[in-house]
């Protein structure tokens, strides 16, 4: 009897690992309609990697047009009981030190209240950048393509920095770049958690906001490169960045 309760119980953990192992594949990747084009979640080798490890920037530069790399000389990019906090100002960003294609992205994020200069009296603003690729110069803003997240914006597209892209949704030029609209807006009120999704796959990307898919684009001028976050003259704070290899 004592070794059929262990024959079951040792059923039991290999099920349970089993499902927890099934839940690191986001449900919009399970279900995607170009799934099988994502090789390595076919293969069972996608593997989800947490680029944040909740205590410090390892893996991160940070950069300011004002100071450089690496020089936070006004504390403004911090980590706070497991989450990024980003005061406001100067301008700048934390980026990836590596470079990245082909993958799944999910940040989590939520605004603060304060709003510095060029941003009092308008909406929060800040976005993430990817495709920057590792040989373009760090300045504001490099060349990439930018999910806004800014709002009652978030899930826009930005093509920064000379970069462009197509897509059936509404498209603008505003100075010299072009902004694709997104096409409902599902960002939770201030001061509630907002999750972004991207998806980049070959020279295609998708933005879903909260679960909700709001903007896609083809033709990406760019398809790798390093993944950065705006400090954009809005107190914002990220809890979550993760990221699956798709191929």
């Amino acid at each position: 009897m004592k070794n059929k309760n262990l024959f079951f119980l040792s059923f039991f953990v290999l099920l349970l690992t089993a499902c927890n192992q099934g839940q690191s594949v986001p449900g919009i990747i399970k279900n995607h309609k170009d799934k099988a084009l994502f090789t390595k979640v076919n293969d069972g080798t996608a593997k989800m990697i947490s680029l944040f490890n909740g205590k410090n920037f390892d893996g991160w530069y940070i950069y300011t047009p004002k100071y450089g790399i690496n020089k936070d000389e006004e504390k403004e990019f911090n980590v706070v009981d497991g989450t990024i906090h980003l005061a406001g100002e100067p301008m700048g960003y934390f980026c990836t030190n590596n470079s990245y294609k082909n993958y799944y992205l999910c940040v989590v994020f939520r605004w603060g209240e304060k709003k510095y200069p060029p941003r009092l009296e308008d909406a929060r603003d800040s976005g993430i950048l990817y495709h920057f690729p590792t040989d373009a110069e760090d300045k504001l803003w490099p060349t990439s393509i930018e999910c806004q997240i800014q709002e009652n914006d978030c899930g826009d597209y930005w093509c920064v920095g000379g970069s462009n892209a197509d897509s059936p949704n509404t498209s603008k030029m505003e100075g010299t770049q072009k902004r694709i609209i997104k096409t409902e807006n599902f960002e939770n009120p201030n001061p509630e958690w907002n999750t972004i999704e991207i998806i980049c796959y070959d020279d295609k990307s998708e933005h879903y906001v909260n679960g909700h898919l709001v903007n896609h684009a083809y033709n990406l001028s760019t398809t790798e490169g390093k993944i950065l976050f705006q400090l954009e003259g809005a107190e914002i704070y990220y809890k979550t960045i993760e990221l699956l290899p798709l191929k």
